[in-house]
């Protein structure tokens, strides 16, 4: 066996503390702590990256503190990107969920959906950078980042914006 195939993975290392240690949710204190384990469990000089760990406890259904850019277990994976319908109706999902928290006065709900879809523009901004992307799939990508800028712009008015947006002849695209 190579010395890599034994070597645990951070994944496997951070859902082993969790399993450990059971925290309630992930704060700054929290966070430390696991980067720390992993850090040592690995004997790695050099810290692990914060947004990898962050990523990786996105997945559970843990908590995570807003001051750490966490968002409610029930907005996780709501935003996605993988085709233009499954993107057009996670926008509209969000829109109404917004629009509810709005109608509810609840700034604090209305921002955890602006935050969902301000994190899944900066993970397919992170895919528009590999450049395997066949040009087909990076030009529907690009539209899928426009969507997620107007909506990140004028939630309200998404709806509308995207029915006009997809009456227009593809040519005519911006």
């Amino acid at each position: 066996m190579s010395p890599r195939a034994s070597k645990p993975s951070i994944k496997s290392l951070v859902l082993q503390y969790l399993e450990v240690h059971r925290p309630v949710e992930i704060d700054e204190q929290e966070l430390a702590a696991i980067e720390r384990s992993v850090s040592d469990r690995l004997a790695r000089a050099k810290p692990v990256s914060r947004s990898y760990l962050l990523g990786i406890l996105s997945e559970t259904p843990l908590a995570i503190a807003r001051s750490l850019g966490g968002l409610p277990v029930d907005l996780r994976g709501r935003v996605h990107f993988g085709s233009l319908e499954r993107a057009r109706e996670s926008l509209l999902d969000l829109q109404a969920e917004y629009s509810r928290a709005r109608a509810a006065r609840s700034r604090e709900r209305a921002e955890d959906c602006r935050r969902a879809v301000r994190q899944a523009k900066d993970r397919l901004k992170l895919m528009l950078r590999k450049p395997g992307l066949s040009a087909e799939k990076r030009q529907e990508k690009e539209e899928i980042l426009r969507w997620f800028l107007v909506w990140l712009e004028t939630p309200e008015l998404f709806d509308r914006w995207l029915a006009l947006r997809r009456r227009e002849p593809p040519g005519d695209a911006p």
